[in-house]
């Protein structure tokens, strides 16, 4: 019985091995690309070359790993442009919790080295780069690391899972149905995808997930956009704890090509490690500007967000770090 469980264990371990081995070489296929220093474009010298300041929070000691997610709006594959949506994805490691805060795009806030404008805007200006340092400046964080996807990234991710079920509303159908049609005539892939005909919770494909990210004329503008968005995000999350092991390196295999990040291949493999080691199958969220520490303003012809940058930040690292880890500040609402 012994040399049985040692050939078991031998074989599983040459598989296990194995596996990791082909899942290492299919990081190759990442679009690795690192974050510089966005006034020179040369490597990073210093923290502050991003924006990370001597009073932001250290990950060695919080445990937290903060990561720039990025869904670009091109409308055609490798152009530059705005960044969609930005999130933060925050990675616990000490208490095994992942948590994701949506910027809303219309926040108005100073881009470094460029005037103030739209949180969004920075992506186009200065790339990820710039984006990253524009965030930690203006957040007090310590973002050194992002991950990009565009329309056409996130539809095959979300295909490649199945699908993800959204609770649809019926002021959303002829929303989420125009976005469908504008998406096939982007793609010029000859697929007609199906339009929705009925409010309810059902399973959306990628393109269908898509357009129902991109609503905003529907409730509370943009505020309801994000939240549709992290939505997705969270249903993604969901089914990837929930894969058999033997679907994921077929999975990465369709999904690293799509994806563009500053993140090493030791880093990524890090992370889904300890990831995969979360019981949690849920996102916590948030979003900011939080209520009650914003201002609705038109400046320059632009209606835009203007924030109380101090509660925010308050309010951000909070969330993030939690309450005992932060120190007090004005009490305002937050809306998740």
């Amino acid at each position: 019985m012994k040399k049985v469980l040692v050939v078991l264990l031998s074989v599983l371990l040459a598989v296990l091995i194995g596996t990791g081995i082909y899942i290492y070489r299919l990081l190759d296929m990442v679009q690795e690309k690192p974050v510089v220093n966005p006034d020179t474009g040369n490597p990073i010298e210093d923290p502050s070359d991003i924006g990370i300041g001597p009073g932001a929070p250290n990950s060695n000691e919080t445990g937290v790993i903060n990561i720039m997610l990025f869904g670009t709006d091109n409308r055609h594959r490798n152009e530059q442009s705005r960044s969609d949506s930005m999130m933060i994805a925050s990675i616990d490691k000490k208490n095994k919790t992942v948590k994701v805060t949506s910027l809303m795009r219309d926040m108005y806030v100073p881009i470094p080295g460029k005037k103030d404008n739209r949180i969004n805007t920075a992506y186009i200006f200065g790339g990820p780069s710039l984006a990253l340092k524009t965030v930690n400046t203006n957040f007090n964080m310590d973002i050194t690391d992002y991950i990009s996807v565009d329309f056409f990234s996130l539809e095959m991710i979300i295909d490649e899972v199945g699908g993800v079920p959204i609770d649809v509303k019926q002021k959303e159908i002829k929303h989420i149905n125009k976005f469908i049609k504008e998406l096939d005539k982007i793609h010029k892939d000859g697929k007609k995808t199906p339009l929705l005909t009925e409010p309810g919770l059902q399973v959306l494909s990628g393109r269908q997930a898509v357009s129902y990210c991109r609503i905003r004329s529907v409730g509370n503008g943009d505020f309801d956009r994000t939240a549709r968005q992290r939505k997705v995000l969270d249903e993604l999350f969901k089914k990837g704890k929930q894969m058999g092991v033997s679907r994921i390196p077929g999975l990465v295999a369709k999904i690293l090509p799509e994806v563009e990040t500053s993140l090493s291949k030791t880093e990524i493999i890090d992370l889904a490690i300890a990831m995969i080691g979360f019981s949690t199958s849920e996102i916590e969220q948030f979003r900011l500007p939080a209520n009650g520490a914003y201002t609705d303003q038109t400046i320059n012809g632009m209606m835009v967000l203007v924030p109380d940058m101090e509660k925010n930040k308050q309010l951000l690292h909070e969330f993030i770090y939690g309450k005992d880890e932060v120190e007090p500040s004005p009490s305002v609402s937050p809306e998740n």
